[in-house]
This record gives C-alpha cells, sequence and structure tokens, in this order.
C-alpha cells in the first residue's frame, strides 16, 4: 500500500510546515541514492575500514618444493600398530580474485568444535590474510577455495586470525581427520626434520627435507632452513615432521636474514595449539551476547561485506563474529526494529514501509489526536564524533511557567556515557530529525539520572510543531487502554503499539518503584516516546527491557521532576547540562536507580553452542 492509498483512508503522519515539501523529497531521493553509490561508499570506507585498490596485482604462480609425495609413500605413527598417511590430510589453500589466483599456501585441519552447523576447519598462515588485505580492492569479490586431499575443491571463508596463523572454514565434515591439539610432541633430535605442502592447481602433495636453524641475535626464533635451498610458498601453512614423522609446527613465512641464504619461520606445535585454543572456535559460548574477539585476535571482513562493516561501525554496532554475516545471521536489539502498526509521513518517497507487528492501531484515535501525534513526536540520535551511540524517540512539551518554551522530553539513556552509566557524557553531539525534513542540533539541558530523564533544546526552531503541554492535567479517562508511540530510528515513520496498563510492576527488570507498565510493545526505538490514551492526553514516557512489556514513567512523576525548574540553563547565562536534583525511588533500599538497554548482538542459530554435544571433540592422537 502506497502512502497516496494510506493517506485517503486517513492514515497519515499529518506533519505540515514545509513549504518546499517536493524539493525537500527530492533532496532525500538523492541522498538515499548517494548512499548506495560508490561516491559515498569510498569516504565510509576510509573513515571506518580499509582504503582499496583499483585492481588486484598481478597473477600468482605456483613453485614446487621438493619431491612429490604419492599416497601411502609419507606415513607417520598413530599408535604402536597403526600409521597414517599424510597425504589424507593435508590441504592446499588459494585465495582468488574471478579466476586469477592470487596466493596459495597449504592448511592443517583442526577438531570441527561444538556448532551446530557441520563445519571443517583449517588452520594455515597469517600470510594468507596479508595477500588477501593487500589484494582487496573496490570490487570485493575476493575468495578462498581450499583443495582436498582427493583433489576436490570446495569454498572456504577467511575468519579469525593473529599475527601468525589465521583459520579458514568450510561447509560440512570433509573427509579430513583433524589433529589432536593435546598431542605433545618430542623434540628435534639433531634438528632433522620434513615440511609438506600440497600444490593447489596440481593437487600434489610434496615435502622437503630440512633442519633447525642455528639462531643469531636479532633473527626470528624457530627457524628452519631447507637441504635443498627450495622457497615455496605452497609450503606455508603446512606441517613440520620430526624426525619420528610426528607433527612439530606449522611453516609461517619466508624470512629473508639479508645473506644469500632463505629460511622458513615456523610455530612450534605447542603454542600453536594454545593459539588455537585461545581463539575460542572450538567450544563457542551458547549465544553471542556479549561477543568480543579474544586478545590480540582479529577477524576478517568478509569479501562483499565492507561496506556493512563501515555501516556497523558507524551505527555503534558490535562487529559480528566470524561467518555470522555469510551464513545469513542476524543483529537483534537493534535500534532499526520496528513495532506496532507504522504510519509514513505525508510524501513518503520510499514505497511501501515495511509491515508491522499489528494493524488498526491509528485508527483508534481520532484524526485531530495523530495530526497533533505526528507533529510533536520526533526522533533523537546521539553521536561520538561520527559513530551513532544512541537513538530513540522524544517529546516536544512546553516548559516554564508561562510555557512559551519548546524543548524535547525523552529519556537520559540518550547522553549516558556508555563505560559509566553513573554519569552523562557531555560530548556527545544530538541530531534532533521530524519528517519529511526537519533537522536540528540539539542541546542537553536537564538531566535527572534517577528518573532517566532528559530535557534538549533546539538549535533552531522548527515549523508547524505542536508541543505539548503536559503540565496541564486532562480530564481523567476510565479506560485503561493506550498506546505506545516511536519514531523510526531511519526514516522517521511514526509506530504506534497498543495495549493496556497494568496494576503493578512485577516483572519489570528496572529499578525504580516508580515505574508501572502497559502490555504494549514495543522495541528499543520506542525509548523516550510517549504513552497516550485514546483522547490523545500524555500519560507517561516509554522504556524498554526487553520483557515483553513496556515499562513508563507516569506523567506525574516526570512533572514532580520538571518542576523545578522554570527556564533553560542556555538562556539564563549557566552552564550546562544542569542535574535536576530530585532522588527517585528505588526497589532495592537506597541504592541509585539502573536504566539498563538491552544491547545489540548477533545471533545464527546454527553457529552457536550444541548445548546437547556431550564429550570432548578431539582428532587422532598422535604418539
Amino acid at each position: 500500500m502506497t502512502a497516496k492509498t494510506t493517506r485517503n483512508k486517513g492514515g497519515t503522519d499529518y506533519t505540515r510546515g514545509v513549504s518546499r515539501e517536493q524539493r525537500a523529497i527530492n533532496r532525500r531521493n538523492r541522498l538515499e541514492s548517494s548512499l548506495l553509490s560508490s561516491q559515498s561508499y569510498l569516504p565510509s570506507v576510509q573513515r571506518f575500514g580499509e582504503p582499496f585498490r583499483e585492481g588486484s596485482i598481478v597473477a600468482f604462480e605456483e613453485k614446487s618444493f621438493g619431491g612429490i609425495i604419492k599416497p601411502g609413500q609419507l606415513t607417520y605413527p598413530v599408535s604402536t600398530d597403526y600409521a597414517e598417511d599424510v597425504s589424507s590430510w593435508v590441504v592446499a589453500i588459494a585465495l582468488f580474485d574471478g579466476d586469477k589466483m592470487l596466493f596459495a599456501c597449504s592448511g592443517i585441519p583442526i577438531p570441527h568444535g561444538r556448532t551446530r552447523q557441520r563445519l571443517t576447519r583449517f588452520v594455515t598462515s597469517a600470510h594468507l590474510v596479508t595477500q588477501f588485505n593487500q589484494n582487496r580492492n573496490k570490487d570485493d569479490k575476493l575468495r578462498v577455495a581450499v583443495r582436498l586431499p582427493d583433489n576436490t575443491a570446495t569454498d572456504g571463508f577467511l575468519g579469525l586470525y593473529d599475527k601468525d596463523i589465521a583459520v579458514v572454514t568450510c561447509l560440512d565434515f570433509l573427509e579430513v581427520c583433524p589433529i589432536d591439539l593435546d598431542h605433545k610432541a618430542k623434540p628435534f633430535p639433531g634438528g632433522c626434520l620434513k615440511a609438506a605442502g600440497r600444490a593447489f592447481n596440481s593437487g600434489s602433495l610434496m615435502a622437503m627435507r630440512g633442519s633447525l636453524y642455528q639462531k643469531r641475535p636479532l633473527e626470528p626464533r624457530n627457524t628452519w632452513v631447507s637441504d635443498s635451498q627450495d622457497i615455496s610458498k605452497a609450503v606455508l601453512g603446512g606441517p613440520l615432521l620430526g624426525w619420528d614423522n610426528n607433527i612439530v609446527g606449522m611453516s609461517l613465512d619466508i624470512y629473508d636474514s639479508g645473506d644469500a641464504n632463505l629460511r622458513y619461520t615456523f610455530l612450534p606445535m605447542d603454542i600453536l595449539c594454545k593459539c588455537l585454543k585461545h581463539f575460542q572456535i572450538l567450544n563457542p559460548k551458547k549465544d553471542f551476547r556479549g561477543y568480543a574477539l579474544p586478545r590480540d585476535v582479529l577477524s576478517v571482513v568478509p569479501s562483499g561485506f565492507m561496506q556493512t562493516i563501515c555501516r556497523l561501525k558507524s551505527h555503534g554496532y558490535p562487529i559480528p563474529p566470524p561467518l555470522v554475516l555469510e551464513f545469513n545471521g542476524r543483529l537483534l536489539n537493534h535500534f532499526e526494529e520496528c513495532f506496532g502498526e507504522l504510519l509514513p509521513w505525508k510524501g513518503f518517497p520510499y514505497g511501501d514501509p515495511p509491515g508491522g507487528s499489528e494493524k488498526c492501531v491509528w485508527n483508534q484515535l481520532p484524526k485531530e489526536v495523530v495530526t497533533d501525534v505526528s507533529r510533536r513526536v520526533v526522533s533523537l540520535a546521539s553521536f561520538n564524533g561520527y559513530v551513532r551511540s544512541f537513538a530513540c524517540t522524544s517529546l516536544l512539551i512546553k516548559l516554564g511557567s508561562n510555557a512559551k518554551q519548546t524543548v524535547i522530553l525523552t529519556s537520559a539513556s540518550l547522553v549516558r556515557d556508555c563505560c559509566n552509566e553513573d554519569i552523562i557524557d557531555d560530548s556527545l553531539t544530538i541530531e534532533v530529525f521530524l519528517p519529511p525534513n526537519q533537522r536540528a542540533g540539539g542541546t542537553l539541558e536537564f538531566y535527572n539520572l534517577d528518573y532517566n530523564i532528559a530535557i534538549v533544546s533546539l538549535k533552531k526552531n522548527f515549523n508547524a510543531i505542536c508541543p505539548d503541554d503536559i503540565f496541564t492535567e486532562s480530564a481523567k479517562n476510565s479506560s485503561k487502554k493506550v498506546i505506545a508511540i516511536g519514531r523510526d530510528a531511519k526514516f522517521g515513520i511514526l509506530m504506534a503499539a497498543s495495549g493496556e496498563m497494568k496494576c503493578g510492576n512485577r516483572g519489570c527488570k528496572l529499578d525504580c518503584k516508580d515505574v508501572q507498565l502497559s502490555t504494549c510493545k514495543i522495541k528499543k526505538a520506542g525509548i523516550g516516546g510517549p504513552l497516550i490514551n485514546l483522547n490523545g492526553s500524555f500519560v507517561g514516557m516509554n522504556f524498554y527491557d526487553g520483557s515483553g512489556v513496556t515499562p513508563f514513567l507516569p506523567r506525574h512523576k516526570i512533572v514532580k521532576v520538571l518542576s523545578q525548574v522554570n527556564s533553560l540553563p542556555s538562556e539564563c547565562g549557566y552552564n550546562h547540562p544542569m542535574p535536576i536534583n530530585v532522588i527517585g525511588g528505588t526497589k532495592k533500599g537506597n541504592q541509585k536507580n539502573k536504566w539498563p538497554v538491552p544491547k545489540p548482538y548477533w545471533y545464527h542459530s546454527e553457529l552457536q553452542a550444541n548445548v546437547h554435544a556431550l564429550g570432548k571433540h578431539i582428532g587422532r592422537r598422535l604418539n
């Protein structure tokens, strides 16, 4: 249903006061188009990501090393009476831009882990990530492929990495046996070893002999040198085998010491195992709430998702765990979630708005009430530089004894410090939006953290607004039916959810004992928005705690707090923002009220821990 059809049915946001409405719509159209264009994409990448080159570098040429190892020719003892074929699990990993190979190395399978999704993971050299980042270009279509021991190839996904190693993941349980991370390799007698690796194009397993290099001052630890002086990047990410053919480490990179001989660096097996366990991929948490990368561990931005990551960073959202973007995971508890019945503003140019969770809510209100609501409910956002800190709804109200000052009533969560919610962050900038094109900066004037109230002034006047006089008590309404109002954080679409007031506040997660509840179901964007009755009278200010009901601070408590002030500090020459010293009662005695807001987090049911998986997942045990 178009905005015109909605308007004809009496369901349109009647925001007025824009004399050049069509020009405003055209500007928004151009803005929307620019957000999707490469011209706006590149500055966002430069601000929140890595700058891209025009195209990838020249194609990579694989080089062989040592000799080709046929199946059964190189084995190592798994037990006293059984030996495993090395050629059955070493893989080749290659980086491509289209059909052009940019890099190739080897990889070692590691235990599957405990995700519900069947996955096979390989550990390899972090040099693969270096090549991925260096070759990334504006097309952003680099891909990773894995050549298996049976000479078939499958797609791989680059994920976590550190300065030494990287992890590549493939879908399904592939026919390769993972190594045992608990294996303790024996020392190298005499420093003799073999290095194995697989070529991607031919699929051949190769091996060469070498020996430990005696470290000189200022040279890296754990270095080995090939007996034949063969130098090939195919050996990177491949296993190093000791005198008894047990795995003693993994080759990492080629080291140029400045003399005539090039050498390889490697990671001993015990350190490799510690690194992989530190990555926390083998035993993931039950869900991704509060997920953060382990210390000194980074995550590759998947191909095709750089703009998505830049947008997430600009909105202050957490970066998704590995594979969540590629496997269509969802971000929950974000500010763009809509609720109730949606009401596009007049002249809405972006097609039909998304379907809401309710119908026939706006029809419960008289037309003049809908008109007033559309002129007094605005969207607010606070920013730390270019990064959004918070977004919510707010209400234009009259303030002061003469009710001539128009200010914005909203939740103090808008300006709380992200690291310490008991204080405000006065470095944040505030943006106010009233559709279709009225935008202005805001100034925090007053706040009360106990009742979570903030008063924001406009830096420039808005046209055709209708501020609410919440200080004048309206006629009593015996009905318990109420409607929670909000504005969408992205386009400013009005949202309304209907419900009834509840007796008491049992089940509320907030500390404030003065909070009441309604059965309206809202989302985070509705924080700070008004709760009204069917006559349009202000009942209270809404909050969100994720409990399924909506806490709200009743009108008389808000009036009690705001009655302490009559004029704005900025107009009287006082420092602002100023606290309003009215202490709110808590459920737990004399401690301060807490107003927690559910944090955004990523969700993917198949990538989280399988709670039914029992026992420890290990690979083969090497003697």
